[in-house]
């Protein structure tokens, strides 16, 4: 039973892709006569196949740039994809034959055209392609002149194919025998195909969608036979899928309803791997609205911090080429970096427990804006001008991009090569992901790729991206290719089965802790989180930047690997995990939604309740909570949000967050001394301590004392705090207005993530001398009064 559905598998990858041969040759044997590939034998087909969720690639003799004619731009499927960049940059780039693994496709297409008759029927690399395809129960096909590229089409001993079969092709009738381009022919396509032992056959009137059907060759006289041929092939092979596999795709595509013909709006990528072999690839809605040029699964969308696992599996790569070693000092391959009294190592910058501030953060407290250009080197300048680490390297967990920045410097000292450049080398090149880079020039322009869009109340937005940095964000790659890279997981061509393992392992404190996110789950070397859903291990991450959306699950007991990418500014984790769960099927121990009603509870006095309302903060998240009892039930509610969960109680002292989904989140109490503190829980997560404090409101005449100029130096950033008719606030050169609240004596919350709070320092004479930013990724940032 495995081993027949490995070979149901393979046949539902094979099924998605075709494969189009063309030719390069532009001139009329040597002579001085233009040639070309037929572009209607060409659009025509590829429009049905693409329409039909099929993904097409070109190839030709020698790959690169095809020549093209006899176009009629007055047909409108042709002006479609004449005027359709993506498409055309197909035909500018075709693959290699060298390029192709014959498994890969369940069709081959010979397109036509006067350059057809040059270059390929010879050629024994597509000839030995097209064997391969055949020879595992795909398609050959062939249109027009195009049919001379079976002329010499043979079966490994050296036998026709197609012996005793019918095959046409532009017949010598239709020829203008006595004109010049005919007298540079190497041969008459039906006198090659009868040399070759086949039926040749035509029909005398021509220009009749003649086609011919016989087992698993579809072949067509002219170029009125396109769209017909197009769905015969189809028709063969649909018809030599399994029907497990088609009502499995049928209701994976249910998941993308929304995007099905609409070219009209932005859309997705998608692909599905389990055991080992891709089962579903495919794209929905269009890469570029204004051209509706449609998402396939060659599409590249950018996925921004899901990019991270590549820079991780990068430097484990060198470790494992004995080039590095996680405990080396970052200082001996970054010299630069400032001397902190205490070592940072590459382990330490690969598991986030470096100590250094997030540059992200510190870009936003600077007053970078989004639409300003950035460039690695504006991100290295704000990690070396940091003063003081926020604590010991290998002590604390914390989430900072500032290592993974660090880590590109690393390879390329190491290497002499950018990270783009040694994973265009050791990681892509070797995988066959030919749609895949790192962009460290934003302005480039890229074949084939997604629009950033934003989708607002007026409509469609470009949403640009305008940073040039890697190591954290900015890899380009489709879903065709993000298959071929979690395949080298199941399977490694590039790195061993050790560094997949590692790439697979949560990381670690200095003394062997691991660190286990209440939300995100269980932090792992590959940049992405181990959490449970509905009881059972998946491994996910997924990208925000600009328009851009990826998401990925894997669930690694059951080889199941589901993710998608868009270009339509939203969160697209239920298109994957919707993927994922109709292939899982029911294996999960755990429903999908928690039956309060069916909970053990306690009932409690709202006297009893009332004695766990207050304010709660915890120091080390920058992040409080205001508890409260509304209806005899206690509420929890995070300071800034609107947002409030109900808390039915299992005990005493114990409670649980009433949420949509799976997730068990627990609150507990407990009294230290005379302090009231909250422990927050998500299954088997770490806990987050929030203590109980008396909040305190400054009237209009004590907020003065507040206000006034505040300098970093390190950052040459100033702050202008105010006051307005809300309270407090600040802003700098760059920003919007941030509104701070008063929580606790000198201290304020603000309405800013990077500056969660600030916290006011003061002198003997108990004056203002400056304030702390802090926040969950920066720690201690400090601002000097300057001016009142």
């Amino acid at each position: 039973m495995i081993i027949l559905l490995g070979l149901l598998l393979t046949t539902a990858y094979a099924q998605k892709k075709i494969l189009f041969v063309t030719s390069n040759q532009e001139l009329y044997g040597n002579s001085k006569i233009a040639a070309a590939n037929h572009f209607e034998e060409i659009v025509i087909p590829y429009d049905i196949f693409i329409k039909a969720g099929y993904l097409v690639h070109f190839i030709s003799p020698k790959g690169g740039a095809i020549p093209i004619g006899y176009i009629n731009s007055s047909d409108s499927i042709q002006k479609k994809y004449l005027y359709d960049s993506f498409f055309m940059d197909k035909l500018e780039h075709t693959l290699k034959p060298s390029a192709i693994k014959a498994e890969d496709y369940s069709a081959i297409f010979y397109t036509g055209g006067g350059a057809a008759m040059f270059g390929v029927a010879e050629d024994s690399t597509i000839q030995n392609i097209a064997r391969e395809i055949y020879n595992q129960n795909g398609v050959v096909s062939a249109i027009c002149h195009g049919t001379a590229g079976l002329a010499y089409f043979k079966d490994n001993s050296g036998r026709s194919l197609y012996s005793g079969k019918k095959i046409t092709g532009f017949p010598n009738k239709f020829e203008n025998t006595a004109a010049a381009y005919y007298k540079t022919f190497p041969f008459a396509i039906d006198e090659a195909i009868k040399t070759n032992e086949g039926n040749f056959v035509y029909s005398n009137e021509g220009w009749d969608a003649f086609t011919v059907v016989d087992g698993r060759f579809v072949t067509g006289q002219d170029p009125s036979s396109a769209s017909k041929m197009a769905y015969q092939i189809i028709t063969l092979i649909e018809a030599g899928t399994s029907q497990i596999n088609k009502e499995t795709t049928k209701n994976l595509d249910k998941v993308f309803a929304e995007w099905d013909n609409a070219p009209d709006k932005p859309g997705v990528s998608a692909a599905l791997i389990k055991n080992g072999e891709v089962l579903y690839q495919k794209g929905f809605g269009s890469a570029n609205v204004n051209t509706q040029s449609p998402v396939t699964a060659d599409t590249k969308f950018q996925i921004g911090t899901m990019s991270r696992q590549f820079t991780a599996f990068a430097v484990l790569l060198l470790e494992e080429q004995g080039k590095l070693s996680l405990a080396d000092d970052v200082r001996k391959y970054i010299p630069q970096l400032p001397d902190y009294g205490h070592i940072i190592t590459i382990k330490h910058l690969l598991s986030q427990s470096s100590g250094l501030a997030d540059f992200a953060a510190l870009k936003d407290i600077t007053g970078w804006r989004d639409k300003d250009f950035f460039t690695q080197q504006d991100a290295l300048n704000l990690i070396f001008q940091q003063k003081k680490l926020n604590y010991i390297p290998g002590t604390q967990f914390h989430p900072t991009a500032s290592g993974l920045i660090l880590l590109t410097e690393v390879i390329k000292k190491i290497t002499g090569q950018t990270l783009a450049g040694f994973s265009q080398q050791h990681i892509f090149e070797p995988m066959g992901m030919n749609n895949t880079l790192f962009l460290d020039d934003n302005e480039a322009i890229l074949a084939n790729m997604a629009v950033s869009y934003q989708i607002g109340k007026d409509g469609l937005k470009y949403n640009r991206i305008n940073h040039s940095i890697t190591g954290t964000t900015n890899l380009y790659t489709s879903a065709a290719d993000l298959s071929r890279w979690y395949l080298n997981f199941e399977n490694p061509k590039v790195g061993s089965k050790k560094l997949i393992e590692t790439l697979n392992s949560p990381v670690t404190l200095n003394d062997g802790t691991t660190t286990y996110n209440p939300t995100a789950g269980k932090f792992l070397y590959g940049q992405q989180y181990q959490h449970a859903e509905r009881g059972v291990i998946k491994y996910w991450t997924y990208g925000l930047e600009g328009g851009y959306a990826s998401n990925i699950f894997i669930f690694p007991e059951q080889k199941v690997t589901s993710f998608a990418l868009g270009n339509n500014n939203r969160y697209n984790g239920s298109l994957a995990m919707g993927m994922a769960t109709e292939v899982l099927g029911d294996i999960f121990p755990e429903p999908a939604n928690i039956d309060y009603a069916k909970l053990k509870t306690l009932k409690l006095t709202r006297q009893q309740l009332e004695t766990y309302s207050g304010n709660y903060w915890d120091n080390e998240l920058i992040a409080g909570l205001k508890l409260y009892v509304a209806n005899d039930t206690l509420r929890y509610q995070i300071l800034g949000s609107n947002e409030v969960s109900s808390l039915v109680p299992i005990s005493e002292k114990n409670f649980q967050m009433v949420v949509d989904g799976d997730d068990v989140i627990m609150v507990k109490f407990r009294k230290e001394g005379a302090t009231m503190k909250v422990a927050y829980t998500s299954g088997d997560s770490d806990e987050y301590v929030y203590e109980a404090y008396n909040p305190i409101k400054y009237d209009n005449t004590a907020l003065n004392e507040f206000t006034g100029v505040f300098y970093n130096e390190a950052l040459n950033t100033t702050y202008n705090l105010s006051q307005n008719e809300k309270g407090l606030f600040t802003s700098n050169r760059n920003q919007s207005v941030i509104d701070l609240t008063s929580i606790q004596t000198d201290m304020f919350l603000s309405n800013a993530r990077n500056i969660a709070s600030i916290r006011y320092t003061r002198d003997n004479q108990k004056k203002i001398t400056g304030f702390y930013i802090n926040s969950d990724r920066v720690k201690n940032l400090f601002f000097e009064k300057i001016k009142r």
